[in-house]
Protein backbone atom coordinates (compact mmCIF):
# COMPACT_ATOMS: atom_id res chain seq x y z
CA UNK A 1 0.00 0.00 0.00
CA UNK A 2 1.31 3.86 -0.51
CA UNK A 3 1.37 5.71 2.28
CA UNK A 4 -0.60 9.03 2.33
CA UNK A 5 1.97 11.76 2.20
CA UNK A 6 3.78 9.12 -0.94
CA UNK A 7 0.09 9.47 -2.41
CA UNK A 8 -0.33 13.43 -1.79
CA UNK A 9 3.27 13.89 -3.31
CA UNK A 10 2.21 11.71 -6.57
CA UNK A 11 -1.48 13.21 -6.98
CA UNK A 12 -0.21 16.80 -6.76
CA UNK A 13 3.07 16.38 -8.80
CA UNK A 14 0.96 13.80 -11.21
CA UNK A 15 3.79 11.29 -11.29
CA UNK A 16 1.98 7.53 -12.43
CA UNK A 17 3.41 5.57 -9.78
CA UNK A 18 1.15 2.79 -10.98
CA UNK A 19 1.05 1.22 -14.10
CA UNK A 20 -0.88 -2.16 -15.79
CA UNK A 21 0.91 -3.25 -18.46
CA UNK A 22 -1.73 -5.18 -20.87
CA UNK A 23 0.85 -8.06 -22.18
CA UNK A 24 -2.39 -9.48 -24.46
CA UNK A 25 -5.79 -10.22 -25.19
CA UNK A 26 -5.53 -13.80 -25.43
CA UNK A 27 -6.58 -15.63 -22.65
CA UNK A 28 -7.38 -19.61 -22.15
CA UNK A 29 -10.83 -18.90 -20.36
CA UNK A 30 -14.07 -17.25 -21.42
CA UNK A 31 -15.34 -15.64 -18.40
CA UNK A 32 -19.13 -14.96 -19.30
CA UNK A 33 -18.80 -11.02 -17.64
CA UNK A 34 -15.51 -10.61 -18.43
CA UNK A 35 -14.46 -6.84 -19.78
CA UNK A 36 -11.46 -8.33 -22.55
CA UNK A 37 -13.76 -6.91 -25.83
CA UNK A 38 -12.17 -10.05 -27.64
CA UNK A 39 -9.62 -12.91 -27.32
CA UNK A 40 -6.68 -12.45 -29.87
CA UNK A 41 -4.53 -9.88 -30.46
CA UNK A 42 -3.86 -8.65 -34.01
CA UNK A 43 -0.07 -7.56 -33.56
CA UNK A 44 0.84 -7.66 -30.38
CA UNK A 45 3.89 -6.02 -28.59
CA UNK A 46 7.28 -8.39 -28.08
CA UNK A 47 9.56 -7.75 -25.56
CA UNK A 48 11.64 -5.18 -26.90
CA UNK A 49 8.76 -2.90 -27.39
CA UNK A 50 7.93 -3.65 -23.45
CA UNK A 51 11.00 -2.95 -22.50
CA UNK A 52 10.98 0.38 -23.62
CA UNK A 53 7.81 1.16 -22.44
CA UNK A 54 9.20 -0.34 -18.77
CA UNK A 55 12.33 1.68 -19.31
CA UNK A 56 10.06 4.87 -19.61
CA UNK A 57 7.49 4.09 -16.71
CA UNK A 58 11.00 3.70 -14.62
CA UNK A 59 12.18 7.55 -15.41
CA UNK A 60 8.18 8.94 -15.15
CA UNK A 61 8.54 7.64 -11.29
CA UNK A 62 6.26 4.81 -11.52
CA UNK A 63 7.12 2.00 -8.43
CA UNK A 64 4.37 -0.31 -8.67
CA UNK A 65 4.04 -2.42 -12.11
CA UNK A 66 0.96 -4.54 -12.78
CA UNK A 67 1.15 -7.55 -15.39
CA UNK A 68 -2.09 -8.76 -16.51
CA UNK A 69 -3.82 -9.52 -19.67
CA UNK A 70 -5.88 -11.61 -21.28
CA UNK A 71 -3.42 -14.12 -19.49
CA UNK A 72 -0.69 -12.49 -19.18
CA UNK A 73 1.33 -16.20 -19.46
CA UNK A 74 -0.22 -16.61 -22.93
CA UNK A 75 2.72 -13.82 -23.97
CA UNK A 76 5.26 -16.21 -25.16
CA UNK A 77 7.77 -13.75 -23.83
CA UNK A 78 5.84 -13.15 -20.35
CA UNK A 79 8.95 -14.68 -18.13
CA UNK A 80 11.58 -12.09 -20.54
CA UNK A 81 9.48 -9.40 -19.57
CA UNK A 82 8.34 -10.05 -15.42
CA UNK A 83 12.33 -10.24 -15.46
CA UNK A 84 12.97 -6.82 -17.33
CA UNK A 85 10.42 -5.27 -14.87
CA UNK A 86 12.41 -6.44 -11.64
CA UNK A 87 15.78 -5.78 -13.12
CA UNK A 88 14.12 -2.47 -13.63
CA UNK A 89 13.14 -2.83 -9.51
CA UNK A 90 9.16 -2.28 -10.11
CA UNK A 91 7.39 -3.89 -7.37
CA UNK A 92 5.40 -6.45 -9.13
CA UNK A 93 2.18 -7.56 -9.57
CA UNK A 94 0.65 -10.53 -11.44
CA UNK A 95 -2.67 -10.61 -12.59
CA UNK A 96 -3.05 -14.71 -13.78
CA UNK A 97 -5.43 -17.35 -13.47
CA UNK A 98 -3.48 -19.52 -12.80
CA UNK A 99 -4.27 -22.46 -14.80
CA UNK A 100 -1.06 -22.29 -17.19
CA UNK A 101 1.11 -22.42 -14.23
CA UNK A 102 2.86 -25.56 -13.45
CA UNK A 103 5.98 -26.52 -11.11
CA UNK A 104 8.23 -24.63 -13.61
CA UNK A 105 6.14 -21.55 -14.15
CA UNK A 106 5.18 -21.43 -10.32
CA UNK A 107 9.34 -21.75 -9.68
CA UNK A 108 10.26 -18.71 -11.88
CA UNK A 109 7.32 -16.34 -11.05
CA UNK A 110 7.69 -17.11 -6.77
CA UNK A 111 11.65 -16.42 -8.08
CA UNK A 112 10.54 -12.91 -8.89
CA UNK A 113 9.08 -12.22 -5.22
CA UNK A 114 6.01 -10.60 -6.43
CA UNK A 115 4.48 -8.15 -4.21
CA UNK A 116 0.78 -10.92 -4.93
CA UNK A 117 0.13 -12.90 -7.28
CA UNK A 118 -3.74 -12.00 -8.05
CA UNK A 119 -6.43 -14.86 -9.31
CA UNK A 120 -9.99 -15.23 -9.41
CA UNK A 121 -11.92 -17.55 -7.83
CA UNK A 122 -15.53 -17.57 -9.49
CA UNK A 123 -17.25 -20.09 -7.18
CA UNK A 124 -16.71 -22.66 -3.94
CA UNK A 125 -17.05 -25.46 -6.32
CA UNK A 126 -15.87 -26.46 -9.96
CA UNK A 127 -19.62 -26.55 -10.90
CA UNK A 128 -20.17 -23.06 -10.52
CA UNK A 129 -16.60 -21.86 -11.27
CA UNK A 130 -16.14 -23.77 -14.27
CA UNK A 131 -19.91 -22.19 -15.76
CA UNK A 132 -18.70 -18.98 -15.14
CA UNK A 133 -15.12 -19.48 -17.06
CA UNK A 134 -16.95 -21.78 -19.60
CA UNK A 135 -13.92 -23.86 -19.43
CA UNK A 136 -14.65 -27.51 -17.55
CA UNK A 137 -11.64 -28.22 -14.96
CA UNK A 138 -10.89 -24.18 -14.64
CA UNK A 139 -11.54 -25.25 -11.03
CA UNK A 140 -9.05 -27.75 -10.59
CA UNK A 141 -6.45 -26.31 -12.67
CA UNK A 142 -6.51 -22.90 -10.81
CA UNK A 143 -6.13 -24.22 -7.44
CA UNK A 144 -3.55 -26.45 -8.63
CA UNK A 145 -1.44 -23.64 -9.78
CA UNK A 146 -2.41 -21.72 -6.91
CA UNK A 147 -0.40 -25.03 -4.77
CA UNK A 148 2.65 -24.69 -6.58
CA UNK A 149 2.82 -21.10 -6.22
CA UNK A 150 2.57 -21.10 -2.53
CA UNK A 151 4.91 -24.25 -2.09
CA UNK A 152 7.36 -22.08 -3.70
CA UNK A 153 6.78 -19.08 -1.85
CA UNK A 154 5.00 -16.72 -3.52
CA UNK A 155 2.52 -14.68 -2.29
CA UNK A 156 -1.31 -15.43 -3.88
CA UNK A 157 -4.33 -13.26 -3.02
CA UNK A 158 -7.82 -14.69 -4.44
CA UNK A 159 -10.36 -12.16 -6.05
CA UNK A 160 -13.87 -12.91 -6.03
CA UNK A 161 -16.09 -10.82 -8.62
CA UNK A 162 -19.81 -11.30 -6.96
CA UNK A 163 -22.22 -12.43 -9.26
CA UNK A 164 -25.64 -13.44 -9.74
CA UNK A 165 -23.99 -16.83 -10.86
CA UNK A 166 -22.14 -17.37 -7.33
CA UNK A 167 -23.70 -15.21 -5.27
CA UNK A 168 -25.54 -18.48 -3.39
CA UNK A 169 -22.07 -19.74 -2.34
CA UNK A 170 -20.45 -16.61 -1.04
CA UNK A 171 -20.38 -18.12 2.97
CA UNK A 172 -19.17 -21.06 1.02
CA UNK A 173 -16.02 -18.89 -0.84
CA UNK A 174 -15.03 -17.05 2.40
CA UNK A 175 -14.29 -20.61 4.11
CA UNK A 176 -12.97 -22.56 1.36
CA UNK A 177 -10.30 -19.67 1.21
CA UNK A 178 -9.72 -19.25 5.14
CA UNK A 179 -9.29 -23.09 5.32
CA UNK A 180 -6.57 -22.97 2.73
CA UNK A 181 -5.22 -19.84 4.13
CA UNK A 182 -5.08 -18.03 1.27
CA UNK A 183 -6.61 -14.24 1.38
CA UNK A 184 -9.52 -12.97 -0.23
CA UNK A 185 -11.34 -10.13 -1.91
CA UNK A 186 -14.62 -9.61 -2.80
CA UNK A 187 -15.94 -7.68 -5.20
CA UNK A 188 -19.83 -7.03 -6.18
CA UNK A 189 -19.13 -4.55 -9.19
CA UNK A 190 -19.17 -5.89 -12.31
CA UNK A 191 -17.97 -4.09 -15.53
CA UNK A 192 -18.79 -3.43 -18.98
CA UNK A 193 -17.10 -4.51 -21.76
CA UNK A 194 -14.03 -2.50 -22.72
CA UNK A 195 -15.24 -1.89 -26.37
CA UNK A 196 -18.81 -0.76 -24.18
CA UNK A 197 -20.84 -3.89 -24.50
CA UNK A 198 -23.40 -3.77 -21.27
CA UNK A 199 -23.78 -7.50 -21.22
CA UNK A 200 -21.73 -8.63 -18.83
CA UNK A 201 -23.82 -6.15 -16.03
CA UNK A 202 -26.66 -8.87 -16.66
CA UNK A 203 -24.72 -10.99 -14.29
CA UNK A 204 -24.67 -8.20 -11.34
CA UNK A 205 -25.38 -9.74 -8.03
CA UNK A 206 -28.63 -9.10 -6.50
CA UNK A 207 -29.19 -6.40 -3.62
CA UNK A 208 -29.10 -8.38 -0.99
CA UNK A 209 -25.69 -9.54 -1.87
CA UNK A 210 -24.02 -6.64 -2.82
CA UNK A 211 -25.53 -5.93 0.91
CA UNK A 212 -23.51 -8.75 2.55
CA UNK A 213 -20.34 -7.90 0.71
CA UNK A 214 -20.42 -4.19 2.13
CA UNK A 215 -21.44 -5.69 5.67
CA UNK A 216 -18.05 -8.07 5.80
CA UNK A 217 -16.15 -4.86 4.17
CA UNK A 218 -17.52 -2.86 7.03
CA UNK A 219 -16.65 -5.48 10.07
CA UNK A 220 -12.92 -4.93 8.85
CA UNK A 221 -13.49 -1.44 8.72
CA UNK A 222 -13.13 -1.87 4.98
CA UNK A 223 -16.14 -0.06 4.02
CA UNK A 224 -15.37 3.95 4.77
CA UNK A 225 -17.46 6.87 3.22
CA UNK A 226 -15.72 9.87 1.34
CA UNK A 227 -15.05 13.14 2.72
CA UNK A 228 -15.17 15.50 -0.59
CA UNK A 229 -13.94 19.13 -0.78
CA UNK A 230 -14.92 21.84 -3.31
CA UNK A 231 -12.46 21.71 -6.12
CA UNK A 232 -11.05 18.20 -5.07
CA UNK A 233 -10.31 15.74 -7.53
CA UNK A 234 -12.77 12.50 -7.78
CA UNK A 235 -10.20 10.17 -8.46
CA UNK A 236 -6.72 9.85 -9.68
CA UNK A 237 -7.41 9.44 -12.98
CA UNK A 238 -4.82 11.07 -15.55
CA UNK A 239 -2.53 11.30 -12.61
CA UNK A 240 -1.59 8.20 -10.32
CA UNK A 241 -2.13 5.88 -13.15
CA UNK A 242 -1.12 4.80 -16.75
CA UNK A 243 -2.74 1.57 -18.84
CA UNK A 244 -0.90 0.01 -22.00
CA UNK A 245 -2.64 -2.21 -24.03
CA UNK A 246 -1.36 -5.15 -25.94
CA UNK A 247 -0.94 -3.02 -29.22
CA UNK A 248 0.78 -0.24 -27.30
CA UNK A 249 -2.55 2.61 -26.78
CA UNK A 250 -1.82 4.05 -23.75
CA UNK A 251 -4.95 4.79 -21.16
CA UNK A 252 -5.44 7.19 -17.99
CA UNK A 253 -6.56 4.22 -16.22
CA UNK A 254 -8.33 0.55 -16.18
CA UNK A 255 -11.62 1.61 -17.18
CA UNK A 256 -11.31 4.64 -19.31
CA UNK A 257 -11.26 3.46 -22.71
CA UNK A 258 -13.13 5.78 -24.86
CA UNK A 259 -10.27 7.53 -26.03
CA UNK A 260 -6.71 6.70 -25.87
CA UNK A 261 -3.90 9.49 -24.36
CA UNK A 262 -1.64 8.30 -27.47
CA UNK A 263 0.06 4.88 -28.82
CA UNK A 264 3.52 3.79 -27.49
CA UNK A 265 4.51 2.57 -31.49
CA UNK A 266 3.84 5.85 -32.45
CA UNK A 267 5.72 7.67 -29.67
CA UNK A 268 7.58 7.46 -26.51
CA UNK A 269 5.40 6.90 -22.96
CA UNK A 270 7.13 9.66 -21.56
CA UNK A 271 6.12 12.25 -24.50
CA UNK A 272 2.54 10.86 -24.15
CA UNK A 273 2.45 11.37 -20.36
CA UNK A 274 3.73 15.05 -20.70
CA UNK A 275 2.00 16.32 -23.56
CA UNK A 276 -1.15 14.39 -24.25
CA UNK A 277 -4.54 16.72 -24.34
CA UNK A 278 -6.79 13.87 -23.53
CA UNK A 279 -5.13 13.41 -20.24
CA UNK A 280 -4.94 16.78 -19.07
CA UNK A 281 -8.86 17.05 -20.04
CA UNK A 282 -9.59 13.61 -17.82
CA UNK A 283 -7.51 15.68 -15.65
CA UNK A 284 -10.03 18.54 -15.43
CA UNK A 285 -12.76 16.09 -15.57
CA UNK A 286 -11.81 14.65 -12.27
CA UNK A 287 -12.56 17.68 -11.00
CA UNK A 288 -16.02 18.44 -12.60
CA UNK A 289 -16.88 14.97 -11.35
CA UNK A 290 -16.34 15.61 -7.63
CA UNK A 291 -18.05 19.01 -7.45
CA UNK A 292 -21.37 17.37 -9.27
CA UNK A 293 -20.84 14.55 -6.47
CA UNK A 294 -21.04 17.17 -4.24
CA UNK A 295 -23.87 18.35 -5.79
CA UNK A 296 -25.74 15.28 -5.68
CA UNK A 297 -25.71 15.54 -2.20
CA UNK A 298 -25.98 11.94 0.57
CA UNK A 299 -25.86 9.92 0.15
CA UNK A 300 -24.20 9.50 -3.35
CA UNK A 301 -21.69 12.15 -2.75
CA UNK A 302 -19.43 9.64 -0.58
CA UNK A 303 -19.51 6.67 -2.66
CA UNK A 304 -16.07 6.67 -4.70
CA UNK A 305 -17.10 7.03 -8.50
CA UNK A 306 -15.91 6.21 -11.52
CA UNK A 307 -16.41 8.37 -14.55
CA UNK A 308 -15.46 5.61 -16.73
CA UNK A 309 -18.01 3.68 -16.00
CA UNK A 310 -20.68 6.77 -15.85
CA UNK A 311 -19.67 7.76 -19.37
CA UNK A 312 -19.92 4.28 -20.46
CA UNK A 313 -23.70 3.57 -18.48
CA UNK A 314 -25.37 7.49 -18.96
CA UNK A 315 -22.99 9.36 -21.61
CA UNK A 316 -21.68 11.51 -19.22
CA UNK A 317 -18.39 11.55 -16.83
CA UNK A 318 -19.76 13.38 -14.03
CA UNK A 319 -23.65 12.04 -14.10
CA UNK A 320 -24.33 8.66 -11.89
CA UNK A 321 -26.30 6.05 -13.38
CA UNK A 322 -28.79 4.48 -11.18
CA UNK A 323 -26.91 1.23 -10.31
CA UNK A 324 -24.15 3.72 -8.81
CA UNK A 325 -27.12 5.64 -6.45
CA UNK A 326 -28.73 2.11 -5.83
CA UNK A 327 -24.97 0.94 -4.51
CA UNK A 328 -24.47 4.33 -2.15
CA UNK A 329 -27.54 3.62 -0.71
CA UNK A 330 -27.06 0.42 0.28
CA UNK A 331 -23.25 1.05 1.36
CA UNK A 332 -24.70 4.79 3.60
CA UNK A 333 -27.52 1.43 5.44
CA UNK A 334 -24.62 -0.57 6.21
CA UNK A 335 -22.73 1.80 7.86
CA UNK A 336 -25.42 3.12 9.07
CA UNK A 337 -26.94 -0.05 10.83
CA UNK A 338 -30.13 -0.15 8.41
Amino acid sequence: MISSGLAARVLSHAIPWSAYAELTYACNWRCVFCYNPRHKDIRRMDLGEWSAVLESLRRLGTLQLTLTGGEPLAHPEFFDIAATARRLAFALRIFTNGALIDGDAARRIAAFDPLAVELSLHGATAGVHDRTTAIPGSFEAMWKGIEGLIQHGARVVLKTPVTSMNEHELDAIVSLCAERGVPLRLDANITPRDDGDLSPLGYSASPEAKRSVMAMAARLGALRMLEREEGGVNCGIGRIAVVVDPEGNVFPCMQWRQRAMGNVRAQDLETIWTTSQERQQVMRMSVEANNAMLELGSPGDALPFCPALALQRTGSAITPDPEYLANAALAHGVLKGA
